[in-house]
């Protein structure tokens, strides 16, 4: 019963139109409420998930490759690449 709830909360924000990681989020509030979970507890887990150094080298290689792009550094490493 609670995968059927947080699988039909979920799907029932997707159909209202609410963005993804939203409907992920309050799905998951939803689900942690019906099985009687206290929120701090959920919002103590919450933070220390998105609190990884790893995933911060998600944002830097975008960031990355856009400075590269701007620069002219990619099409130049490409033709490099080509020539090799």
């Amino acid at each position: 019963m609670d995968a059927l709830l947080l699988l039909g909360s979920f799907i029932l924000l997707i159909l209202m139109r609410v963005p993804v990681a939203y409907s992920l989020g309050l799905s998951a509030l939803i689900g942690a409420w019906y099985i009687d979970i206290p929120f701090h507890a959920v919002m103590i887990q919450i933070a220390g998930g998105v609190n990884k150094f790893s995933l911060l080298a998600i944002p830097f290689f975008v960031l990355a490759g856009a400075i590269m792009a701007e620069g002219g550094m990619s099409r130049r490493l490409v033709a490099f690449a080509g020539v090799l």
